[in-house]
């Protein structure tokens, strides 16, 4: 089990009110929350479409999905309680909870299933939850009952219960259209859509009294974002938000001390990368991306930018300490090698270039920064052009040759497909390499724990050999939370958020 720490407490609160003010008295006993992604205009109610983790502010909250995981990545139930597999490994089935209804009062039932993954791996839903969900087809999932549904497949997906609990997955009403869906969202879940505009400054939502899992133990949320550190650590120490989701960890100490403040901090969450298109020059080059790659002093990226607030990673999603991971440690700097290599490249007097980096999540653009400072002996110039945080996912990401970006922590089989694949709907990289899909289609349907693993070891040696993504680090989130609050459990899935035990005196 990853363990949640928890960090100090004493200094005064800070800086002057936050602007964050209450659209009426009405909503005065609302919990308040403070986020730190944002997707903008592309906010949207329906689960299959979430831009960032932004949209998971309000989708978890509103939704429940069939399974859920825990830091381990062991399945829960949640709308299943139950499940089985045949003898013949082809068919999942999953027994649904009775007396669930959506929040238009309508009955949940297996139909809603069907209909929910029938669009998820329809292309013209064009959900990221696609490439991850790559072994159904149309017509393998089954309504048997009104509560009972069952997945089959072409061959044996031992880790379906895993794969079915990715983000786009919360269940929605049978017949729930795109168009529907992305202004009102109509789930299950403890909270209910109330104040909702995409791009809009605040997003509230309200106790759902009839919850399958027994009353929220708020009466409603109030979501808001800020990408600036500063801004954040005043609002919470203002006391006019009651949880950030994500601090900074340059401005941790600036909250430590305060009595009025816990902070948590989750093991290895979120990644941050550098991430170049392998079809653009010069990172078409592989020895140009292994160059980089031999550059990087991970150890030293955790210890000032994360200020030891996370863990050395080694090019690819999975952590060194899992059975899965090809390496039990990560690669140490050796700026000799990355000159050579340079120099093999056909660039002996060195390379320049821009890395386009935001604040998109905390600390990226440090990271940035601290990483074209790293590689600057090896013979790299980089120009590290920082962008505005609010448009940076819209305009930049996937848009350029090379930038930072940031994934949320996901167990093998979806961290290794999902954005590096060659069907991948956010395939930053434009990595698309035959031998490496077929990796991960063999571990999807292999029995053998042991073989599905080295499977996936296999794929994870490939990635970060020749694939474009640097992944230096794994960040331990720190969440914020007033001392006058319990019942938040921060998970190491950042977009995997629970508030219905969430209450503020």
């Amino acid at each position: 089990m990853i363990a949640k720490r928890r960090i100090g407490a004493g200094v005064a609160a800070i800086g002057a009110a936050f602007g964050l003010a209450l659209p009426a008295a009405a909503q005065e006993d609302c919990v308040n929350v403070l986020g730190y992604e944002w997707s903008g205009e592309r906010q949207s109610m329906d689960p299959a479409a979430m831009h960032s983790g932004d949209d998971a502010y309000h989708i978890f909250a509103v939704y429940n999905r069939l399974v859920d995981v825990d830091d381990d990545f062991n399945i829960l139930p949640e709308l299943a309680t139950d499940w089985s597999i045949s003898e013949d490994g082809l068919t999942w089935t999953f027994t649904l909870r009775e007396g669930v209804t959506f929040h238009d009062g309508s009955a949940f039932t297996a139909a809603d299933v069907v209909h929910t993954f029938e669009r998820l791996i329809d292309p013209e839903t064009a959900s990221g939850a696609a490439s991850v969900l790559s072994f159904l087809a149309p017509g393998s999932i089954r309504a048997v009952d009104d509560l009972t549904v069952s997945f089959t497949t072409a061959e044996p997906v031992v880790e379906l219960p895993i794969l079915i609990a990715n983000k786009y997955t919360n269940i929605v009403a049978e017949g729930a259209t795109v168009e529907e869906l992305r202004l009102n969202g109509n789930g299950t879940g403890p909270f209910m859509q109330s104040q909702f505009e995409p791009g809009g400054a605040v997003r509230i939502l309200t106790a759902n009294p009839d919850y399958w899992g027994g009353a929220p133990a708020a009466p409603c949320l109030r979501i808001t974002v800020a990408q600036e550190p500063v801004a954040a650590v005043t609002a919470i120490g203002s006391g006019q938000v009651d949880l950030v989701l994500n601090v900074d960890p340059a401005v941790i100490p600036a909250l430590a001390n305060d009595p009025a403040i816990t902070l948590l901090e989750t093991g290895a969450s979120n990644s941050m990368t550098v991430s170049m298109q392998v079809d653009a020059a010069p990172f078409d080059n592989l020895a140009v991306r292994q160059a980089l790659k031999a550059a990087v002093d991970r150890q030293g990226l955790v210890d000032t930018v994360l200020l030891g607030y996370g863990q050395v990673a080694a090019d690819n999603p999975v952590p060194v300490s899992s059975p899965a991971s090809f390496t039990a440690e990560a690669p140490v700097q050796d700026l000799d090698r990355a000159r050579e290599l340079l120099a093999e490249a056909g660039y002996p007097d060195g390379l320049s270039f821009d890395l386009f980096t935001a604040e998109g999540v905390p600390g990226m653009v440090r990271m940035a920064q601290a990483f074209a400072e790293q590689v600057r002996p090896a013979g790299f110039d980089i120009n590290v052009v920082v962008t505005p945080a609010e448009s940076y996912w819209d305009d930049i990401w996937l848009n350029r040759p090379i930038l930072t970006s940031a994934w949320s922590m996901r167990p093998p089989a979806e961290g290794l497909a999902y954005a590096y694949t060659s069907d991948a709907q956010y395939n930053e990289t434009h990595f698309r390499r035959a031998e490496y899909d077929t990796l991960l289609a063999q571990a999807a349907t292999t029995t053998d724990h042991d073989a599905r693993l080295a499977l996936y070891a296999d794929a994870g040696r490939m990635l970060a050999e020749e694939g474009g993504v640097i992944i230096p680090m794994f960040v331990h989130q720190v969440i914020g939370l007033r001392a006058n609050c319990t019942g938040f459990e921060p998970r190491a899935q950042n977009f995997n958020l629970s508030f219905e035990r969430l209450s503020c005196d």
